[in-house]
């Protein structure tokens, strides 16, 4: 219909001026209003009306209408429309393609549509195989991540009076997936005008400010520490058992960086909220500073109640956060111990509380963990290796191993990716899981993260006259810490410089939740390391920080699906839908796409199936030692040779990727 090789970018320039107007919207209609005047404008249809609903299970109504009469409008919007009547017309045999559905003139399906245009009469026959009929109907739907109907967009009266073919319905069926962007900026533009609420309420009741966090509203640590004093009182007294359980939130500090304080003050209040939510009114529900919440739970059965609680915080927890449009996602660790006699103080309960929460931290964040005697040698072992941290740095016991990144089509290797690894001269190996974090709550990972990037493009300098006949990219991790460092782009300058690399030879992979909608001073970091010429990826793509607003206004070159939507039953894809999606935004931005944690031949075939190019993984290569990697690259004369498949035992071992 409008498409043309001079035109590919209008659609895609119109989608992220669509994008802006929801994302600055502070009303639903006006950035559902946004869209459908796109949709006329580019797609040239008379008629266009949304209809939409807040979520599944609330009533769809007609929010827009554009091409109609004055009075007819009036007298259709709001109008609520059921989805059981939408769900009776759309049956299989008339959809296009996923979610889009055209039921012609001629279909003997028992309806008839509610508005008719009158830019034709209803009886008259067709013109010609091709061409529009006043009874045709072309409905796009949009839909929530379980299916349920959030709401769809029907269109008609196209202006050159043809069927529109399926490239520019795909095209259309982008506009329609920005009418969930608008829902959920609704949505929280309507949770930040409650917290706002909420918090001047607060203020206004000065008498709570003694006791209660001016935040969350919940108990501070000198209220929780009068009422834990009196269950310590009780020990011992009563045949019921009481607990303390330390909450802490998993890089929370991240999410301020990145996000920004205001994003950290929403997931404070949610987290808050959800505590509560998961305790009843004998309970203590505290915040005691920072990312720090003390939950007191009264007069449980036995320990096993206890369990049941926290796993309901847990769960809740990790349940996604709404802010500004997009979602944030937040975990926690927790600590358990149980209210004894032999406790002396409250200070003994809440050491041991905090000691098997670190304790839960280092099994892998998400979790919980029980205090018991074991646990003081576990928080031995977790300050020997933050002195540890220190040293290695000094001695560089740092070393690399790098994983291929490969053709899916040819198992070609076009990257590798440096990871990593510290063997501790008396502890041994050290997983990144475990000291990763570590020196991120201790604020060295910097120089780690700059001996690592110093040593990946010494290395990858040595590997020049492999690289000559089929050149490769090097990829390197940043932290969230590292971009913010004021010298972030002179610093990978001078190293590009000592080791004679070219900026475009060096990726920057980034973690999604570390660059959605970060400070100021990330954004200008990220916009020099761009002008530097380096390449910008996002990693873990898909977890749910939607990195629309970076994917607009910067020249991101690569997306990585994160392995979890990789990783499926019996080696099938874990969710081919999310997959193809995430395939389909990124050739929308013309990025490239890499699928990380591959492990069986039918995850690759799926992939290359849904349009995914680029992959890494067990089945093509493990991590590999510098030597080792030197050897692979030896053996691909011209850069024609494929990885063979990592041995099977190989795949089975899981290796952390950083």
């Amino acid at each position: 219909m409008f498409y043309g090789n001079g035109m590919l970018e209008t659609p895609l320039a119109r989608l992220l001026e669509v994008t802006r107007d929801i994302l600055e919207a502070d009303d639903l209609d006006r950035g559902l209003l946004s869209i459908a005047s796109a949709v006329c404008d580019l797609f040239r249809f008379k008629y266009v009306t949304i209809v939409a609903a807040e979520d599944s299970s609330a009533p769809m109504q007609r929010r827009v209408m554009i091409g109609w009469p004055e009075d007819l409008i009036r007298e259709r919007i709001g109008e609520r429309v059921g989805r059981d009547e939408i769900r009776a017309v759309l049956k299989s045999e008339f959809e296009v393609f996923e979610s889009c559905y055209f039921i012609p003139a001629e279909s003997e399906a028992q309806w008839s549509r509610s508005i008719y245009t009158g830019d034709q009469p209803i009886d008259a026959p067709r013109a010609a195989p091709d061409r529009w009929h006043e009874r045709d109907s072309l409905t796009l739907v949009l839909r929530d991540r379980i299916g349920g109907m959030l709401g769809y967009m029907s269109v008609d009266g196209p202006l050159d009076g043809a069927i529109p073919s399926r490239e520019p319905l795909r095209s259309m069926q982008l506009f329609v997936n920005l009418v969930g962007l608008a829902l959920a900026n609704a949505r929280a533009h309507a949770a930040e005008v409650e917290r706002r609420r909420l918090l001047e309420a607060s203020h206004a009741q000065l008498r709570y400010e003694a006791t209660h966090d001016g935040l969350t509203r919940l108990p501070n640590r000198q209220l929780f520490s009068e009422e834990l004093e009196e269950s310590l009182r009780r020990a011992g007294q009563e045949d019921r058992l009481s607990a303390v359980l330390f909450v802490d939130l998993d890089e929370f500090k991240t999410i301020n960086d990145t996000l920004g304080h205001l994003a950290g003050d929403r997931v404070l209040l949610a987290v808050g909220e959800r505590l509560r939510a998961a305790t009843d009114g004998r309970d203590v529900v505290a915040r005691l500073g920072g990312d720090e919440f003390a939950v007191l739970l009264r007069e449980r059965r036995d320990l096993g109640a206890v369990q049941e609680v926290v796993d309901k915080i847990l769960n809740s927890v990790i349940q996604p956060i709404e802010h500004e449009g997009g979602k944030v996602f937040a975990s926690a660790s927790v600590g358990i111990a149980a209210i004894e006699p032999r406790h002396g103080t409250i200070s003994d309960v809440l050491r041991e509380a905090d000691t098997a929460m670190y304790a839960a931290k280092t099994s892998g964040r998400a979790k919980y963990a029980i205090f018991d005697a074991e646990m003081h040698s576990q928080s031995a072992r977790r300050l020997s290796l933050i002195s540890g941290l220190r040293e290695a740095i000094d001695e560089r016991q740092f070393t690399l191993q790098y994983q291929p990144i490969v053709g899916l089509d040819d198992r070609r290797v076009v990257g590798v990716e440096a990871l990593v690894r510290w063997h501790h001269p008396r502890l041994g190996r050290i997983e990144p899981g475990e000291f990763i974090p570590l020196a991120e709550d201790v604020g060295i990972v910097v120089p780690i993260g700059r001996l690592v990037l110093d040593e990946a493009c010494r290395r990858f300098a040595a590997w020049k006259p492999l690289r000559r006949a089929a050149p490769i990219a090097l990829h390197v991790n940043l932290a969230v810490q590292e971009i913010l460092q004021p010298d972030i782009v002179a610093f990978i300058e001078r190293i590009l410089a000592k080791h004679a690399l070219e900026p475009s030879e060096l990726t920057l992979e980034i973690t999604e939740h570390a660059i959605l909608r970060s400070s100021n001073y990330a954004d200008a970091a990220l916009v020099g390391l761009r002008r530097l010429g380096t390449r910008l990826c996002i990693d873990d793509f898909g977890t749910g920080y939607s990195s629309l607003r970076y994917l607009q206004e910067f020249p991101i070159d690569a997306l990585k699906i994160d392995r979890s939507f990789i990783h499926g039953p019996r080696g099938g894809l874990g969710s081919e839908p999310i997959v193809k999606l995430l395939a389909q935004l990124a050739a929308s931005y013309e990025v490239d796409v890499i699928a990380e944690g591959i492990e069986h031949a039918r995850q690759s075939e799926a992939l290359l199936r849904i349009g995914c190019r680029l992959g890494q993984g067990y089945l093509f290569a493990e991590p590999l030692d510098a030597d080792a990697m030197t050897e692979r690259l030896v053996d691909r004369p011209n850069g024609e040779a494929a990885m063979p498949p990592a041995p099977e035992r190989t795949r089975a071992r899981a290796v952390p990727p950083r």
